[in-house]
């Protein structure tokens, strides 16, 4: 069995490099955990108040990855708005 570790995260990175590093994450573990699991996983990691906000909405994609692209478009354009 592998360990899942999330590693530490620059909190300064654009949204083009959280996706590179979920991306990193998801295939690091992919026989462990679905993407949308991975992002939200990693969102914890580095922004538990905006995991935290999203948990149990209509943009938690933890375990559905039908919802990745709208958590994804409202996760970027919090970020275009510095709201992250």
């Amino acid at each position: 069995m592998n360990m899942i570790l999330l590693m530490d995260i620059d909190i300064s990175m654009t949204f083009e490099q959280f996706l590179q590093k979920v991306d990193r994450f998801y295939h690091d573990n992919e026989f462990e955990m679905r993407y949308g699991q991975s992002l939200m996983n990693m969102l914890h990691k580095i922004w538990p108040d905006w995991y935290n906000r999203i948990s149990g909405t209509d943009f938690d994609c933890y375990y559905d990855d039908g919802i990745v692209k709208y958590t994804l478009e409202y996760l970027e354009k919090e970020w275009d708005d510095k709201n992250i």
